[in-house]
């Protein structure tokens, strides 16, 4: 504490202008509101003592922190201030700005629309050979090079080029064999085709066959042509070496047409088809785009990696592009498969973890919303939840609104109300009639709680259908809410109804018991995420609860009755949390008046 008190004592003048500068930014964010003192004294009087009682005490400096007592800020060690609730929104989820303040802040805002989304991939690549042009010179006899015309790697050479010349005593002893066959030609003229066929099966052609036939003469040394045109691109042999009947001399690609072949991830195998365009550039020749199609997709994925190769073919008569360059590629894929999506733009969605938000523009100012986020489309996401089409968006200045919303105590990124992970807001979405008649399955639900604490088993089983009553009036069916939010109503209404028939269907106080504490968790994530018809209802916690696996249940009072043990542990708990009524404007307003 000492030297919390040193700290806050050599930095007092700092964090007092720091205070300053908050207390004015937030009046000149809401348009410094003043009401006449006279119009609200005889109010001001009134209220004086409920006011000092539901004074809530925060940091100037970490909004986050509020306590219902004063004292020091845990993180900082600064005094906790009031905080100030006059003027503004009683919805935690809206930050109040009028148009001076927007302007200043140079807020701006999109319309979300829907439209047929691209989603823009990117590729990292190389340039290739294009393996079926690539010709292995073999050597199909024994022999020793003698003299060897391509000395090195990456040499052009052409079709029917001499590439070595070849000593074969083997070949020297067929040739022997067909002069000596040929003089007995007329009686035995077999024996003259087998020798010419024994030369030719060692690729002699059958003009270099007539000339041995025609001069008489045994040639020493052949020739090894080249099959093919291309740049040689392994030479496996040196002069003088002796090679073997079927060995690799050289291997030879034709380079007028090369693969460019890229590295795609698994999440983006769905949006890739063959046939689909690409554009790529080389990193050699930034300035210079290339146009191609995909033309083939490896089956295979890459069990390191996690990558599957595609492939686009490109003619190279210029030999501009090379192995081994680096590619830059990139493919607009028109999600066929998907509906008309909404798009937001990048811009306007902040990253919490696992989490993003975005505000919309509401009357008066701006309203915090949880996003399900779909597919990324370059500037663009795809938005599955959270916004409706026609709705704006804050697209620049979304960080100046955010830190508005943190100053002023609101919902924001670095404070949103506590709830179950992934558990959505989607109060936007609630309709009156829907909040009509949750206000009345909580009122039948209490009246349950209520009898529960007082392990009464008969008749928690006659108030369980009283409140089973409540619930069949908010059968989906009979509800007009929308997207997210119906689908969210509808696991949780099954839920509730099967936990619900357990404890009407038993007067075993132990047995509903059992059931009351899934119904609970049911229960507290809709009204987390749909709202509650109550001002305020508190969240109540026993760690005992269910052989000690602990058991939520929800109350009026901040005062612990506990409905899993009744008198046994009457006051076993805590309060782990509260749910806050969102008021309508139109009600706030009248409260100022």
């Amino acid at each position: 504490m000492k030297n919390i008190l040193e700290y806050i004592s050599n930095n007092w003048q700092q964090k007092l202008i720091i205070l300053l500068v908050g207390l004015l930014l937030g009046w000149l964010i809401f348009g410094g509101k003043t009401e006449s003192n006279h119009s609200h004294e005889g109010h001001q009087h009134e209220h004086e003592a409920s006011a000092a009682e539901s004074t809530t005490w925060t940091c100037s400096m970490h909004p986050q922190i509020q306590q219902p007592n004063e004292g020091d800020c845990p993180i900082c060690g600064m005094d906790l201030i009031p905080m100030d609730n006059s003027g503004g929104s009683s919805s935690p989820a809206l930050i109040e700005m009028n148009a001076d303040a927007i302007k200043l802040a140079n807020v701006q805002t999109t319309r979300v629309e829907s439209g047929r989304s691209n989603k823009e991939i990117l590729l990292n690549g190389k340039v290739s050979i294009d393996e079926r042009k690539i010709s292995s010179q073999a050597i199909h006899f024994d022999g020793r090079i003698e003299k060897l015309f391509v000395n090195f790697e990456g040499e052009k050479v052409s079709k029917g080029q001499t590439l070595a010349t070849v000593y074969a005593p083997k070949l020297i002893s067929a040739q022997e064999e067909l002069l000596q066959a040929l003089k007995t030609n007329d009686s035995y003229p077999e024996l003259t085709k087998a020798a010419e066929q024994k030369l030719k099966f060692w690729k002699l052609t059958a003009n270099e066959i007539e000339q041995i036939k025609n001069s008489g003469k045994i040639q020493e040394y052949f020739e090894i042509k080249a099959d093919a045109s291309g740049y040689v691109i392994k030479r496996n042999i040196a002069k003088g070496a002796y090679a073997k009947a079927g060995s690799i001399l050289f291997e030879i690609a034709d380079l007028g047409k090369v693969w460019i072949v890229f590295d795609a991830y698994e999440k983006d195998l769905p949006f890739i088809h063959k046939g689909d365009e690409i554009e790529f550039s080389i990193s050699a020749f930034p300035s210079k785009n290339f146009h191609s199609t995909i033309s083939y997709i490896n089956p295979v994925i890459d069990t390191q990696k996690r990558i599957v190769q595609i492939r686009t073919e490109v003619n190279n008569f210029d030999h501009l592009l090379k192995p081994e360059m680096f590619a830059n590629g990139i493919i607009y894929a028109d999600m066929k498969h998907e509906e008309s999506k909404l798009i937001i733009p990048k811009s306007a969605v902040m990253w919490t973890g696992k989490r993003s938000i975005a505000y919309v523009k509401v009357d008066g100012g701006f309203e915090m919303r949880d996003l399900e986020i779909g597919e990324s489309l370059g500037e663009s996401y795809i938005i599955k939840e959270g916004i409706e089409e026609g709705e704006e968006v804050v697209s620049k200045g979304t960080f100046t609104v955010d830190a508005a919303a943190q100053l002023n105590n609101k919902y924001s990124m670095m404070n949103r109300p506590a709830s179950k992970p992934g558990a959505p807001m989607l109060q936007h979405y609630a309709t009156k009639a829907f909040n009509s008649k949750m206000k009345d399955l909580l009122k039948s639900y209490l009246a349950m709680k209520d009898i529960m604490v007082e392990t009464k088993a008969k008749e928690s089983k006659q108030a369980a259908k009283a409140v089973m009553k409540a619930l069949m009036q908010m059968k989906p069916s009979n509800l007009d809410l929308k997207g997210k939010a119906m689908k969210f109503w509808k696991e949780k209404y099954e839920l509730l109804h099967d936990h619900l028939s357990e404890i009407t269907s038993s007067e075993d106080m132990e047995l509903q018991r059992k059931a009351f504490k899934p119904f609970n968790e049911a229960l507290i994530a809709s009204l987390k995420s749909l709202g509650t018809g109550e001002k305020n209802i508190y969240i109540q916690y026993c760690p005992m609860a269910d052989n000690d696996t602990g058991a939520y249940w929800l109350s009026l009072e901040e005062k612990i009755m506990n409905p899993y043990f009744g008198d046994m542990m009457l006051h076993c708990g805590e309060v782990s949390d509260s749910l806050i009524k969102e008021e309508p404007k139109s009600m706030q307003q009248g409260h100022h008046h």
